[in-house]
């Protein structure tokens, strides 16, 4: 496959997987517009950096979580020259800073940025509708671990909304 083929078929994916992107970096950032576009692009550099170990046993969605979490968790490592560079579209563009005005929002981000790493990736795939199975999957854990922890959480994420 030439190049520019390559580059235009990544492209492509990116566009149908920005949101699980843009949700990983509203997680792991303060949420403040520059970090989340340096995490994001970070998450796409690695994606374009791996794209050959993607073997296909897994879906693009799930392949995006894996190398957006953990980019997410390393984040800040030095910094490499980038062979290519992909905006974050005018959509999540807007719902960023849409987002950044609802108060019930910034809430909950607070209340999640508050977990430890690992439990904050776990409770961002519970929330944007991951299966347990595929949870469990991305996070290299067993489906009956994934179903304790994320019940953990959300137990852990109540008891805070009382305070």
């Amino acid at each position: 496959m030439r190049i520019e083929d390559e580059q235009k078929d990544f492209v492509e994916r990116l566009r149908r997987n920005e949101a699980v992107i843009y949700k990983i970096c509203m997680m792991f950032t303060d949420r403040q517009p520059e970090n989340v576009r340096d995490l994001y692009q970070e998450i796409v550099c690695n994606l374009w950096r791996n794209r050959k170990r993607f073997k296909g046993d897994c879906s693009d969605r799930s392949w995006f979580y894996r190398v957006g979490l953990n980019t997410a968790v390393s984040q800040f490592r030095k910094r490499r020259r980038r062979p290519l560079l992909v905006e974050l579209s005018p959509e999540i563009e807007q719902s960023l800073e849409d987002e950044a005005k609802d108060e019930r929002i910034d809430e909950l981000y607070a209340m999640i940025g508050s977990l430890n790493d690992a439990d904050k990736a776990l409770i961002m795939l519970y929330i944007d509708g991951v299966p347990y199975a595929e949870i469990a999957q991305i996070a290299g854990i067993s489906y009956a671990s994934a179903t304790k922890r994320i019940s953990r959480i959300k137990e852990k994420l109540k008891n805070q909304q009382q305070k």
